[in-house]
């Protein structure tokens, strides 16, 4: 149902959500895994126009270099999901350096077409630590990224498995980490999860009208619970 201010304001609210994946070389064993659980997650949005609604996605491959794979106003028009081939490095910097971008326009478009922004949200997914050169060179990007000084900084939800380095996911999180139990093997078990794990949350978002998060991933364990406010 529609509230008044809703009606007022348009089209009601909307919230830029960014699934940023690590394809890196050490995601080739799980290529076919991770083509087919993103194909998952992109056909539910479709089929659920309610959360498509408000849950405005875009996705980003990133390795040595980050892609815009969706754009976050071709979602409903895609025919096909594009395939992700997983091949490089790790480079974290010049993924933040495109979200900080993407960002800048999405937002505008979003509001131009009459929706209230809810403040943007990033799913990080990785299996691996940063290969980025030096090692601290990801950090700035990042700084500048979530930086509260500007209007449009997102939050911030990392899932690492494999050899994810879990303080370094602490730091780049703003919300929540969730990191993989070993017992769930090398990710033919986490990658899913998480990925299960993401759209639960766009979901439960949807009814609320703003970010919920599960308390619970299935073989992950939780170690932030930092919330941003909007």
């Amino acid at each position: 149902m529609t509230t008044s201010s809703e009606s007022a304001s348009g089209r009601g609210k909307g919230m830029p959500t960014y699934i940023a994946l690590d394809i890196s070389k050490s995601m080739q064993k799980h290529e076919d895994l991770l083509n087919e659980t993103l194909a998952k997650i992109v056909k539910e949005l479709y089929l659920n126009p309610r959360v498509a609604e408000f849950v405005h996605l875009s996705i980003v491959t990133f390795s040595t270099a980050p892609t815009v794979v969706v754009r976050m106003t071709e979602l409903t028009r895609m025919k096909q999901m594009p395939v992700l081939r997983c091949h490089g490095g790790t480079r974290f910097g010049p993924l933040f350096e495109l979200l900080r971008d993407r960002i800048d326009i999405d937002v505008p478009l979003l509001q131009d077409q009459g929706y209230r922004v809810v403040r943007p949200v990033v799913f990080l997914l990785t299996d691996g630590a940063p290969t980025d050169r030096p090692p601290s060179a990801w950090e700035e990007p990042h700084r500048a990224l979530v930086d509260r000084e500007w209007e449009r900084h997102p939050r911030v939800i990392s899932f690492g498995f494999g050899d994810a380095v879990e303080s370094i996911l602490r730091r780049m999180s703003t919300v929540q980490t969730y990191m993989a139990d070993p017992a769930l093997g090398d990710g033919t078990g986490a990658l899913p999860e998480a990925m299960n794990g993401m759209l639960s949350s766009m979901v439960a978002s949807v009814q609320a009208r703003e970010l919920r998060l599960p308390t619970e991933v299935a073989g992950y364990r939780v170690l932030s619970e930092d919330y941003v406010e909007q």
